[in-house]
Formats: structure tokens, C-alpha cells, sequence
């Protein structure tokens, strides 16, 4: 997918949902074509207005220049899948926003799936937080059958036994968090700041005095807090959207400007004020310009310190292809799911956990 001769061109722009990632350094704007057209894929999130603030900021850079750029939405739930395809039918578009572990995944594969981030995206930073990881420094296989990660398997299954979550919470998308949550049918969901512009559009659309005190209220009455802490620390994994731009790109060089402009202290600045709080930016002089924006309030506050926290797949070493797999291949969630549901034991699913991801680092060298 990416030139591998041009790695400067997979830039990290930002993070969605409550972290962000460190960043290259803005790199100067190449000249453009008069007439140049561009195709730009953004991730279409339930916070609407961060769309419409990107999409916005694409046409400022395509007026400025005289250029054109289309853009193009793909969801939470097939981000994936819509790449696969695309690069299995050479129909990539110029620039291509890309989660987390994305870039190492799609440098030499293309497989599939299906389930959404609040559900590994959890294991993940309760893995990190208690010290469990499934890759060293060095980025290669380590085993996973410890006591620290049989600590975490009890955690994350006994509160199924305990009655604290629904029994269908498996099965739920990132949507269906949020509108149970909204709903009441739930008292926490482990999510962005989505839930918070939820509820202050709903409070800005308040149809009367009455209508406007509960939505007030509810408001109010919700706090966001970070993962919790684990005895080695709080980590916590989130998406970390970059930027790539594809070997297919017609003008390569005005793909570049146009992150850039989008990686600009001004345009990041001005996406991130309609973001409610979702969009978190990284580079030095953007993060001194939001200062203000993230004192708000407490749940603001929690936001804009997520970079703090912040454990990509494949922590503590890097973000390989084996660790990407690890994380696409679901087997974060699967394993356990096979004790909620199978009815398994927590020694039983670690096994199977750590043969599954051995499985993916011996296939993929990892």
C-alpha cells in the first residue's frame, strides 16, 4: 500500500476517541498543479460535526490551490473491509485516513473483519495496564500464560457472572454503547467523548424548559474517566488515525500538501473545536492552542490528557503485522467470550489465546 521509499508520507494527524499518538514533524508544502484532483478517505464518526470540520478544512486547501478534492466516508464497523477491497481491486484513493495499526497491517496483507474497537480496544488497555503484552520490545512472540493475565481474564469475565453488564453486550456495535448508555440501560461504557456530543446536541435541540432541565441534567450527571489503572500502570489503547498516501496516488506531491494543510496548528485546531472533545491533536503547536478548549470542564480535561496514556498495539515494542493480526483476528475477544459463553475456564482460554497469537507470529514472522 505504501511506498515504502516514502515513509515521511504516513502521518499521524490525530486520535479519535480519547488518545492520540506522537507525530512527525509537519513536513513544508509542496507546489500543486493547477486543476489537480484528489480522492480522500475520512473515518465517518458519531460525532458528525468532526466530519463536516475535516471535509471543510479538505476544500479550503482545494480552493487555495485551484484542485479539487472528493471525499469519501467509511464507518467504524467497515473500515476494514473497505480497504481490503480496495486494494484487491487497485481502487485506493490518494489519501487514506488509517487507524491505529493499519499502516504495518496493510503493507503485506489484506484480510477482513468485522467487530469494533470498544470491545479489544478494552482488553487491550487492561492487558497494558497489568504489564500483559504479547510481544516484547524487540516486537517478537512472548507468552501471555502468566498469573497477571489470568488476573485480567477473571476481571473482564467476572463481571458478566456478577450480573454487571447485559447479557447481550457481545453483540453490540460502538453505536449500540452509546445508545444504550443514552438509554439508561447501562450505567458505563467504556467509549470517546461520542456520549458527550450526544448529549449536548440533544441539549442544544431542547424543545422546552422542562425538556431543557432533564437534558441539563443528564449532561451533567455524566462523567467521563479514563481507563482504569492497573498495578503496572494506566495504559489505554484508542484509535490513533493517521494519514497514508497510496502507491496508486496520481499526484503524490499535492497528496502530501493536502496533509500538510490538514496537520497545520490552524486547520487541526479548528477540527478539533467542532470535535467535542473526540478529536485530540498532537503536534506541539496545536496541542499549545487547544489548552483553553480542554480546560472546559473535568470531562474535557480527561480528553485532552489522553495522549498521556496512550499503548499502540504491540506494546512495549512496536507495531508489526503480527501485532496488528493479533488485534484484527479478534482473539482479544474471543478468548473471553469462550468463558462468558462457552462456559470455559480462564486457564482454558489463555491457552487457546496464546496459541492463536504464536499461530500469527510464526505464520507472519513476527
Amino acid at each position: 500500500m505504501l511506498d515504502s521509499r516514502i515513509s515521511r508520507r504516513s502521518l499521524l494527524a490525530g486520535a479519535v476517541g480519547t488518545s492520540a499518538l506522537l507525530t512527525l514533524p509537519r513536513p513544508a508544502f509542496p507546489a500543486v498543479k493547477k486543476g489537480t484532483s484528489l480522492r480522500l478517505w475520512i473515518l465517518k464518526t458519531y460525532v458528525e460535526p468532526t466530519n463536516k470540520a475535516i471535509e471543510a478544512s479538505a476544500q479550503r486547501w482545494a480552493q487555495k490551490n485551484g484542485a479539487s478534492v472528493t471525499v469519501e466516508y467509511f464507518t467504524f464497523e467497515d473500515m476494514q473491509t473497505k480497504y481490503v477491497a480496495a486494494i484487491e481491486s487497485n481502487s485506493t484513493p490518494d489519501i487514506g485516513q488509517l487507524e491505529t495499526s493499519a499502516p504495518a497491517r496493510f503493507a503485506g496483507m489484506g484480510q477482513s473483519w468485522n467487530r469494533t474497537a470498544d470491545g479489544y480496544g478494552v482488553m487491550q488497555s487492561l492487558m497494558y495496564s497489568h504489564g500483559v503484552s504479547w510481544a516484547g520490545k524487540d516486537g517478537k512472540y512472548k507468552s501471555i500464560k502468566t498469573a497477571a493475565m489470568q488476573k485480567v481474564m477473571k476481571w473482564a469475565t467476572d463481571i458478566y457472572k456478577d450480573g454487571v453488564q447485559p447479557a447481550d453486550t457481545l453483540t453490540w456495535t460502538g453505536s449500540g454503547n452509546n445508545e444504550n448508555f443514552i438509554a439508561k440501560n447501562i450505567a458505563q461504557t467504556s467509549n470517546g467523548p461520542s456520549i458527550t456530543f450526544a448529549l449536548e446536541n440533544a441539549l442544544a435541540k431542547a424543545t422546552d424548559a422542562k425538556d431543557r432541565k432533564a437534558k441539563e441534567e443528564a449532561l451533567a450527571n455524566h462523567v467521563a474517566l479514563p481507563h482504569p489503572a492497573g498495578p503496572d500502570g494506566r495504559r489505554m489503547w484508542a484509535i490513533a488515525m493517521s494519514f497514508g498516501i497510496f502507491k496508486t496516488s496520481k499526484d503524490p506531491e499535492a497528496a502530501m500538501s493536502l496533509i500538510a494543510h490538514l496537520l497545520s496548528p490552524e486547520e487541526t485546531v479548528a477540527v478539533m473545536k467542532d470535535s467535542y472533545g473526540q478529536f485530540g491533536p498532537v503536534l506541539d503547536k496545536a496541542r499549545a492552542a487547544s489548552k483553553d478548549y480542554f480546560n472546559k470542564n473535568d470531562n474535557y480535561r480527561t480528553f485532552g490528557r489522553a495522549a498521556e496514556w496512550f499503548a499502540p498495539t504491540g506494546w512495549p515494542g512496536p507495531t508489526t503485522a503480527a501485532a496488528a493480526e493479533v488485534q484484527a483476528s479478534n482473539v482479544l475477544t474471543d478468548a473471553p467470550a469462550k468463558v462468558i459463553v462457552d462456559k470455559w475456564s480462564v486457564d482454558q482460554a489463555i491457552e487457546w489465546e496464546d496459541k492463536k497469537i504464536k499461530e500469527i507470529y510464526d505464520t507472519l514472522r513476527g
